[in-house]
């Protein structure tokens, strides 16, 4: 045997005590431990809900774009 062989490091080996910051059984949105399932009036209420929340910042945004547009209009007409 030569003296330039390597030694064989020991592996880690980690076991798992059951603790974590967050619940990990849903991942990837399916959900083994779940019993229920949501239908299609709940889906779209969570969905109409969520453009509710939305619909004023969107107007906001679609008046202030439209403004700044007729305010370059107006100017470059005049040119």
């Amino acid at each position: 045997m030569s003296k330039n062989k390597k030694k064989k490091s020991k592996k880690t080996i980690y076991y798992d005590d059951g603790r974590s910051i967050a619940d990990m059984s849903a991942i990837g949105g399916k959900s083994q431990n779940s019993s229920y399932r949501f239908g299609f009036k709940e889906k779209m209420r969570t969905y109409f809900e969520s453009v509710k929340l939305m619909i004023l910042p969107m107007l906001l945004t679609i008046g202030i774009i439209g403004v700044a547009f007729l305010i370059l209009y107006i100017l470059l007409s005049l040119a």
